[in-house]
């Protein structure tokens, strides 16, 4: 096996051994917290990503080095999506539907998706896994906006900051030698610039909607990145999670 199948290994490790244990503490507040869905949801929504963690391991055993085809474990982060999406829901208040938070989580999530099959090549996969993030980034912004968690500056730099990571891939495609080099390094740099900003906000602020945003950048860019790269979102994209679970107690004070 390659230094990156021991790597995937290595990460998943460390993931499963973080997720149960979050696991087992959000368990405890489910059953004492009646009144709030977000617990529950966050819960299973950990046990999904937990699964897909367990089947990496066992994929990167038995076929070293290969690409993973479609498997079980794309039907878990689908999963993982779609229950922290169930959980927001339970939290948020304001549910207005306005046309550009809508079209805006819509062509987001399309050009990622388009990203993704120009890499891949795999339509039907990316297609089918990706249409959830249309609700999920949409409840994100709906939640971020009426909660204030960040200014309406700041939120128009999240969103440029989003669109300009995705434009900064396209050069990839038409280059390649130490250029592609240097492209693949400045958008890592501007990622990580990113999530470091958001990471930030996600502490001080102490919101659940700033920390499961600071969650779906770190995801998305793992996405956008290969080797090395990724494994460095794919730790901020823990951090993450632990961040979410040290707010769920305040969201359950809240909401009681």
């Amino acid at each position: 096996m390659g230094y990156l199948t021991w790597l995937d290994i290595v990460t998943a490790i460390v993931e499963i051994c973080v997720i149960v244990v979050i696991i087992a503490k959000t368990i405890k507040l489910t059953i004492n917290t009646r009144t709030n869905a977000l617990p529950f949801f966050f819960a299973l929504s950990l046990s999904s990503y937990l699964l897909s963690s367990v089947y990496w391991i066992a994929y990167d055993f038995l076929k070293p080095d290969t690409r993973m085809p479609m498997a079980c474990n794309e039907i878990c982060e689908c999963a993982v999506i779609l229950l922290l999406c169930a959980g927001l829901d339970a939290i948020l208040k304001d549910h207005e539907k306005l046309v550009g938070e809508i079209l805006f989580a819509i062509l987001f999530t399309v050009a990622n998706i388009a990203l993704w099959i120009a890499w891949s090549g795999e339509w039907l996969q990316d297609i089918l896994f990706g249409i959830p993030y249309i609700y999920f980034i949409w409840l994100l912004i709906r939640g971020l906006k009426s909660r204030e968690c960040l200014s309406r500056k700041e939120l128009w730099l999240a969103a440029a900051a989003g669109v300009m990571v995705l434009a900064m891939q396209l050069p990839q495609f038409f280059v390649d030698g130490i250029v592609f080099k240097l492209i693949e390094g400045l958008n890592f740099v501007v990622m990580l610039a990113l999530t470091i900003w958001i990471g930030i906000k996600s502490f001080r602020c102490k919101d659940f909607f700033l920390a499961a945003t600071f969650f779906l950048w770190t995801e998305l860019f793992s996405f956008l990145n290969a080797n090395l790269y990724y494994y460095a979102f794919s730790f901020a994209n823990l951090i993450a999670l632990l961040v979410m679970y040290s707010l769920l107690e305040k969201e359950i004070a809240v909401d009681g």
